[in-house]
């Protein structure tokens, strides 16, 4: 009979290891990331009879009020192969959690909507889940696959990975690479390297100050509020060599473009990013992205992740991302349920929503 409990570290990280479909965010780094915050977790599976973990999965607590919590699976569950396995774990998972003094479960899948079947959204409201669409984690990903650029060779992963500051790559290949891009995107990244020398190096963690600058400087011109130096510390101290900055620089050595990325499983996942908009027209922003899309092809990931889009046509950072001609993927939305009458109520309150603000 399959029942859910909780695994160990090791159980959880051998399972994740041979899933087909993966996240950082369900990651043994992330659970010791919340180990060292104090912040309430379990690691929790699906057992089969003959003790096969179906179904695994980090849950954390998210938010607290009057001793009642909010848990959630943030890009998790991860699922082996059955719909119906997940079903019966989340199921399990709310007796669980509720015993735990959880008032709501909720769960962003690492699923692409296309690989649920049709009625999957109809059997989550059968077990009590209330869609949320687009919101906690961002739901639309661009994403360039290397294996769907014609004729680009075959990298093979690297057992020491080659740093961007010694970066090679094969001259046909880079060709290739740079002919697939939009013909603006070719001549800004041109620009930038060729007619104002814009230089591109890996940052120390010294000089981590750097990022975060450019970080606020973006957020203040866009308006969003950017990830705090505290991220970037921890996620050096529980992924260590799988984090990675990296710094643009004038001639004179002026900072003028810093980015960060998680390297977790066969791809870059660019997470976030600033620049200073005087120079935008220099093709500084495409030059960072075109070094890193170099970085993981060398290196033998599978796809460069841009990480999260609005897919409408009228939006900036979508044109610029759809410039170098990757693809739209579509993940599940977010559900939530709740485990107790209070957190009924507060699951009531919560609106759909169609685009989460990025």
């Amino acid at each position: 009979m399959k029942k859910v409990r909780e695994l160990t570290e090791k159980e959880f990280q051998t399972f994740v290891a041979s899933a087909k479909s993966k996240s950082y965010m369900q990651s043994a780094q992330m659970y010791q990331r919340y180990l060292g915050e104090n912040r309430e977790e379990y690691l929790l599976g699906l057992v089969d009879d003959d003790g096969t973990i179906l179904v695994a999965g980090l849950a954390h607590n998210i938010y607290s009020r009057f001793g009642k919590k909010v848990f959630a699976f943030s890009r998790g569950p991860i699922v082996k192969e059955s719909e119906k396995d997940l079903t019966k774990f989340l199921n399990e998972c709310k007796k669980f959690l509720k015993a735990k003094h959880g008032m709501a479960l909720q769960v962003t899948l690492n699923s692409l909507a296309n690989e649920m079947s049709s009625d999957f959204a109809a059997n989550m409201k059968k077990s009590g889940f209330k869609r949320l669409g687009e919101y906690e984690q961002v739901k639309w990903f661009y994403v360039l696959d290397f294996s769907k650029i014609e004729d680009l060779p075959k990298v093979k992963p690297r057992a020491k990975r080659m740093s961007v500051d010694d970066l090679k790559i094969d001259p046909v290949a880079e060709q290739k690479l740079l002919g697939h891009f939009r013909t603006s995107h070719r001549r800004y990244i041109r620009y930038a390297e060729g007619r104002y020398n814009i230089k591109v190096r890996e940052l120390k963690v010294s000089g981590y100050d750097k990022l975060q600058d450019l970080l606020e400087a973006s957020g203040r011109a866009h308006g969003f509020a950017p990830r705090s130096q505290k991220f970037f510390e921890q996620m050096l101290k529980y992924f260590g060599k799988d984090v990675m900055a990296i710094v643009a620089e004038t001639a004179d050595k002026v900072p003028v473009a810093a980015a960060f990325f998680i390297l977790y499983g066969d791809e870059v996942i660019y997470l976030s990013g600033g620049f200073d908009r005087e120079y935008k027209k220099m093709g500084v922003p495409h030059l960072v992205q075109w070094t890193m899309i170099k970085y993981a092809y060398a290196n033998g990931y599978r796809q460069y992740n841009f990480w999260g889009t609005n897919p409408d046509p009228e939006d900036g950072v979508f044109q610029f991302k759809e410039g170098f001609h990757g693809e739209v993927r579509e993940f599940t939305d977010a559900f939530i349920a709740g485990l107790s009458p209070i957190g009924t109520i507060y699951t009531k309150k919560l609106r759909y929503a169609k685009h989460r603000s990025l």
